[in-house]
């Protein structure tokens, strides 16, 4: 596995002086804010992102921002890296404050955010290829007793050993035997027990690396999700999809063969299609564009053949702060019924396919709250989805 063999700096676009309080008046208020700038408790994050030429710019999407701003709430620090070919540690800077005064705590907080913010939204690769697994362990080892997490942006196409996913057919391998061989090359993440992966973009592709099909993302997911768990840690996909186009000038990733749609998916696992693949029209059961709906549904016809087993289509929605479930299980039951029409207009025998709607009420429901209390669509949209599972496996697996 590829090691950074570069000197940490300090992230110099977070390097801004800490202002202290100036008198006896102003560390006062402090104590009336209940320790707004207590340094007991502070939680410390990673964060993996850097541009790449095989997917979208990196953009910090709204969930990972408020990871960010839990922790700079903590006082906690953010150590960054950058997935090139040659993981590049970045440095480690403070989220938060050493202020006394209460009030110049929080302006601290928010500047550093949003430094740490445009900082990390610059940021590129600067050695051809790309190794997240290097990077994750890179991030991951100064977090602390008490991590907040490491947050992983990009497509999760890694390019270099041992986790190479170009020219190897890896992207279709058994998720359980890629943990085996990593594990019995002592080549797991070394300090992930206990610590949540948050993952933004996985699967989300561009420049030369041609679209990931729904079995392939599907596979790409359990694979990741495998190697984390094996390294003691739990994987959280974020729920923002990237899109656009790579930077020009990056240094060069080599393509993953991504396999004719007839590759069989695993069924022993749930495949997520999510909203943003669908495009259901908000509040409705309508597909804003059904040719690009069918699309990407067609991409599981001929593995739904190959199971042989009944598939249910299950539908799941966002809350969007409701206190009642019925009209978002209804909602979510129609959106399963038209998944299952379009699949049987495009050839499933309809003996195949069952239907259920769960709304919010289900074991893989996550907050729609930011880490103020505040209601995020960005975040509802995770739990906007339609979950495809045979006979005898769960919602969440």
């Amino acid at each position: 596995m590829s090691r950074a063999v570069s000197r940490p700096k300090l992230l110099a676009a977070a390097a801004a002086v800490v202002a202290l309080c100036a008198g006896l008046t102003a560390c006062t208020s402090a104590t009336a804010s209940g320790q707004a700038c207590d340094q007991s408790a502070k939680r410390n994050l990673g964060v993996v992102a850097g541009s790449t030429a095989n997917a979208p710019a990196v953009t910090l999407p709204a969930s990972a921002s408020a990871t960010l701003e839990a922790a700079g709430k903590t006082n906690g620090s953010v150590t960054v890296v950058v997935p090139s070919g040659t993981p590049q540690v970045m440095g480690t800077t403070a989220l938060g404050s050493s202020a006394q005064d209460a009030i110049v705590c929080q302006n601290d907080q928010r500047t550093k955010l949003t430094q740490i913010t445009s900082y990390i939204d610059g940021l590129k690769a600067t050695a051809p290829e790309v190794d997240f697994l290097g990077a994750i362990d890179q991030a991951a080892r100064d977090l602390g007793s008490k991590p907040m997490g490491v947050v992983v942006i990009g497509s999760g196409l890694q390019t270099t050993d041992p986790l190479n996913f170009a020219g190897t057919g890896l992207l279709y391998a058994d998720p359980a035997q890629v943990v085996s061989d990593l594990s019995s090359r002592n080549l797991l993440p070394k300090d992930l027990k206990g610590v949540t992966v948050y993952w933004s973009g996985m699967g989300d592709t561009a420049g030369a690396q041609q679209p990931l099909t729904v079995p392939a993302r599907s596979n790409l997911e359990a694979i990741w999700s495998a190697v984390v768990t094996a390294a003691g840690g739990t994987l959280s996909l974020l729920p923002e999809p990237a899109s656009g186009s790579a930077p020009s000038g990056l240094p060069a990733v080599t393509p993953v063969a991504v396999e004719a749609v007839a590759t069989k998916t695993d069924w022993s696992r749930p495949v997520v299609i999510r909203n943003s693949e669908l495009l259901f029209t908000k509040d409705t059961a309508d597909f804003a564009d059904p040719a690009a709906a069918q699309k990407v549904l067609a991409q599981l016809v001929p593995t739904i053949e190959q199971n042989g087993k009944v598939v249910t289509v299950t539908g799941t929605a966002s809350k969007d702060q409701a206190t009642d479930n019925t009209a978002d299980t209804a909602l979510s039951l129609r959106r399963a019924d038209a998944v299952k029409a379009a699949l049987v207009s495009l050839g499933v025998p309809s003996s195949l396919l069952q239907t259920a709607g769960v709304g919010f009420d289900w074991c893989g429901f996550r907050p729609e709250t930011d880490a103020s209390g505040r209601y995020s669509d960005a975040l509802a949209e995770q739990n906007r989805s339609v979950i495809l599972t045979s006979a005898g496996v769960g919602l969440c697996g």
